[in-house]
């Protein structure tokens, strides 16, 4: 098996962490032999925030309004990250970037950079309303009822036209996922569509 990338697409809390913890488990029974570099924005952020420095307590301040980071931050994030840690050989999974047009053509960049071809997009698809109780119901801090409404506004707004660029460019394939169902449908739906391309 060549190393794979995925970039996992859908609403917040569509479940894209969870059903990326299992593909990668997947990835360890079926080729043992690769690292895998996984990269997740919001927990990069969180991590971020914890510094307790000037830019992270501006940073923070944005997300409780439920707005978008600033492009240059975000992408300063995953930047790093793919550079202190991704290896030629290395699956790697993305989880939450990138979230607006720009950022696509930065992260197609790093791609290309990388000379990570076949790039997986994979989209879990859940309605605004299933999005909007999922958020609700998992108790963290920023999940207010106003900020919800302002992420799924964003999703539409900046985070589809990001799917739609990546999806438009060569060596990029995109697959759909029904998001709506429990995890373990939502995995085989996923290890079912994704084999055809893991060579």
């Amino acid at each position: 098996m060549k190393p794979q990338t995925f970039i996992v697409f859908g609403r917040s809390g569509c479940g894209k962490g969870t059903q990326i913890k299992l593909i990668k488990d997947y990835f360890d029974k079926v080729d043992q032999s690769r690292k895998q570099v996984y990269f997740a924005t919001g927990d990069a952020f969180r991590d971020f925030f914890k510094k307790n420095s000037y830019a992270s307590s501006l940073a923070k301040a944005i997300t409780e309004k439920g707005m978008l980071q600033p492009l240059f931050l975000t992408i300063s994030l995953w930047a790093n990250s793919f550079l202190n840690n991704l290896e030629q050989d290395d699956h790697l999974f993305i989880d939450g970037s990138p979230r607006r047009l720009e950022e696509a053509m930065a992260i197609d960049g790093a791609m290309k950079f990388f000379k990570r071809d076949n790039v997986i997009i994979l989209d879990l698809i859940v309605s605004r309303e299933t999005s909007k109780s999922r958020m609700l119901g998992r108790g963290r801090e920023d999940d207010t009822e106003e900020n919800t409404e302002t992420r799924l506004n964003w999703y539409d707004n900046d985070v589809v036209p990001a799917i739609d660029y990546l999806k438009s460019q060569p060596g990029y394939r995109y697959i759909e996922i029904d998001g709506e169902g429990g995890i373990e449908k939502i995995y085989e739906e996923i290890i079912s569509k994704i084999k055809p391309y893991l060579n």
